[in-house]
């Protein structure tokens, strides 16, 4: 979705195009094409971090919904779970926006838009 909205390569102008993505393609230069290549799957990893929040609530229990299971009365409260929803935000945060990781990992800032698509999914 990413390279489709913001460089114009339809989805399926990507299938099967292997040596053909090269300086050119629809117009962009190889640097470029690296840079939609890069926030891309930057994109498709924060989407797996916020998918993995809904199955973690998903499967934290095997009889009862979110709603009945409640995560916030004593009885069935666990501590952990929230704070590894934070710790795995903040991981995706920092890979994705400090300037040294990017370098290190070739990582690119995701649009604020990709962070919120996936929210309703999980």
């Amino acid at each position: 979705m990413y390279m489709w909205k913001y460089a114009g390569i339809p989805p399926s102008a990507l299938f099967f195009v292997f040596e053909k993505y090269t300086d050119g393609f629809y117009g962009y230069t190889a640097s470029e094409l690296n840079h939609f290549n890069s926030v891309g799957q930057c994109v498709y990893f924060v989407t797996l971090v916020i998918l993995q929040w809904g199955n973690l609530l998903s499967v934290r229990n095997k009889r009862l919904s979110i709603l009945q299971a409640d995560p916030i009365r004593p009885r069935r409260r666990n501590l952990w779970i929230p704070a590894g929803v934070v710790f795995a935000l903040g991981i995706a945060i920092f890979v994705t926006t400090n300037p040294g990781i990017q370098k290190l990992f070739g990582t690119a800032p995701v649009p604020i838009e990709f962070w919120l698509i996936p929210l309703p999914l999980a």
